[in-house]
């Protein structure tokens, strides 16, 4: 699935280029184990926290580092780490001490500091055997030991509060501890812990009874601060992992996204997020063979997108972090709208059968409109429009460059297509027109040949119908505001040399591969960038005028490709 080459459409707006390195981790053997859905709220070791300040490494009654003990045979090492964090701490203060506001800060929290090492030094001294720990001290210290959950044990509650109302059942919980914690919690203290924990018997426990439960009193006001700092640090997390996710799967995209504005940034990676998971389920490495279990499997995620867009609980849906960023993003921006994102999951199912054909240029349109212009929708509202321009208005431009993007690739690789999948994503009418067979193209995709001018002459057709949408898409760009311009722009024309490509290689797309290479495409921004400083792409009204005549056009035809097909020779 080629999709994913939509997101071009923004892949550079802001015109800031605050350009930065971004922390990359190690990329998983699999793909399809990270983007499935789990019953806990994602992977939380993607997400690496952001260091406090001394003052707030220091927080006592409600932190998990205020007591408890750890396991004998780990105390050695902890010593030695304790040891390795007192020698190591004079270098970090005298990096403090370089500028004015670092000396302040240094000794304002030096009491603090020293406070949180002694007791941190003190439960390493004093520990004993797991076996003499009560259930409430062992989980204390293994929220001590998680780099997540150190400096406010409600990250906890957060992540596996998936209906985010607050509370979270006796038997959610006791799974949720028996995954994070496997090798410390045994079933009897993690049943009796959650028996301390229900004080009111309902069998359910909110943020109130876990932290109490834990540290003693705990005031109303602490508790809400703590909730509410818990969901922001998992929110960034979420983001975290969407993040993480374009830059291992698209990395040009994801270093243009780094040139956005932050809001902008995230929410276009949690797109990209959704995008990839649900195209995870037809072509993922371990997308199930069957049919049915595929079909089945995009209802559900049909009705999982439902949910989250209406707001509604999620119920027995086990949400995770990945649809945590999502349905932020969707409160980010209330103009999106669902169409897209289901019509995308319609096209997943068009692609469900290996032996894909299209018959007509509107059956293939269709398609197109599915899997590659819902994906310009998509991030429409989150990249915004010029003044006095409406999201309505400026839809019909993003929709043709979808439909232009996702025939180039077509084009490119019809022999990819045909040897590996099986698959003639081109108009069977058209190839009758043209008097080419699917027999052939099957055969010069396995086989290898030079292509017949019949050949030629059908991609020759193909050529100037996708350079008509990319037209189109042109006089729209106008419409966009200015920080959206640039990145369509050059989508549209790096795009436009594939096909230009395409000819130099004498239109053959079973031997040869038409690319851009990084030299043009580099190239090629600058003389962009121009253009679309200078207007010369129009006004935005002229595009609103070319938008509402192409509408008009379409409307007379009655189809999406009538005309084309009737222009054919």
């Amino acid at each position: 699935m080629r999709w994913s080459l939509a997101l071009l459409l923004l892949a550079l707006p802001g015109c800031t280029w605050g350009w930065s390195a971004a922390p990359l981790h190690l990329r998983p053997s699999s793909l399809s184990s990270r983007l499935r859905s789990q019953p806990a709220a994602g992977a939380s070791g993607a997400f690496v926290e952001k260091r406090k300040g001394l003052g707030q490494l220091a927080k006592t009654s409600l932190s998990p580092a205020a007591g408890g003990s750890a396991r004998k045979s780990s105390s050695e090492v902890t010593m030695g780490l304790t040891v390795l964090g007192a020698l190591t701490a004079p270098v970090v203060t005298l990096a403090a001490l370089g500028t004015l506001d670092g000396l302040s800060r240094v000794v304002l929290n030096i009491p603090k500091f020293l406070n949180y090492q002694y007791r941190y030094a003190t439960s390493v001294m004093q520990r004993g055997s797991m076996d003499n720990q009560s259930p409430v001290e062992r989980l204390k210290m293994q929220l001590m030991e998680s780099e997540d959950y150190r400096f406010n044990a409600l990250r906890l509650f957060v992540k596996y509060d998936t209906d985010e109302d607050g509370l979270i059942s006796k038997e959610q919980l006791s799974k949720c501890l028996q995954s994070e914690f496997p090798e410390g919690l045994t079933d009897s203290s993690i049943s009796a812990l959650l028996d301390t924990m229900d004080s009111d018997k309902n069998l359910q426990i909110d943020a109130k009874e876990f932290l109490r439960t834990l540290y003693g009193s705990v005031s109303d006001d602490d508790c809400t601060r703590l909730m509410e700092e818990a969901k922001q640090a998992q929110l960034e997390c979420a983001y975290e992992e969407c993040k993480k996710l374009t830059s291992d799967y698209a990395k040009t995209f994801f270093l243009a996204t780094l040139a956005m504005e932050p809001k902008q940034a995230k929410a276009t990676w949690a797109i990209y997020a959704w995008c990839r998971r649900v195209d995870e389920i037809v072509d993922g490495e371990k997308a199930d063979p069957d049919p049915k279990i595929q079909e089945a499997e995009l209802e559900d995620w049909m009705q999982r997108l439902q949910v989250m867009y209406s707001g509604a609980s999620p119920g027995e849906l086990q949400l995770d972090n990945f649809d945590l960023a999502f349905k932020d993003m969707l409160r980010s921006y209330p103009n999106s709208d669902i169409e897209p994102y289901s019509e995308m999951v319609k096209g997943m199912l068009m692609d469900i059968d290996d032996a894909v054909r299209y018959e007509t240029w509107d059956d293939l349109y269709e398609y197109c409109y599915r899997v590659a212009s819902t994906v310009g929708l998509m991030t429409l509202p989150v990249m915004g429009t010029a003044a006095g321009v409406t999201l309505a208005e400026a839809r019909d431009p993003a929709v043709a460059l979808g439909i232009a993007l996702q025939l180039t690739n077509i084009l490119r690789d019809v022999g990819e297509d045909a040897r590996d999948r099986a698959r003639i994503y081109l108009p069977l009418e058209d190839l009758r027109k043209f008097g080419v067979t699917e027999e052939y193209i099957m055969d010069l995709a396995k086989n290898g040949g030079q292509v017949s001018d019949n050949y030629k002459n059908l991609m020759k057709f193909e050529i100037k119908r996708a350079q008509e949408y990319y037209e189109r898409a042109d006089s729209g760009i106008a419409m966009l505001s200015s920080g959206a311009q640039l990145p369509v722009a050059v989508a549209g024309q790096l795009y436009r040399e594939i096909l230009t490509q395409l000819e130099a290689n004498d239109y053959d797309n079973f031997n040869k591969r038409a690319f851009v290479t990084r030299e043009r495409k580099l190239l090629a921004v600058p003389q962009l960038w121009w253009k679309t400083f200078t207007g010369g792409y129009g006004t935005a009204e002229a595009g609103r005028k070319l938008a509402q005549q192409a509408a008009a056009e379409r409307q007379q035809q009655g189809s999406a490709g009538s005309k084309e097909l009737s222009d054919a020779k």
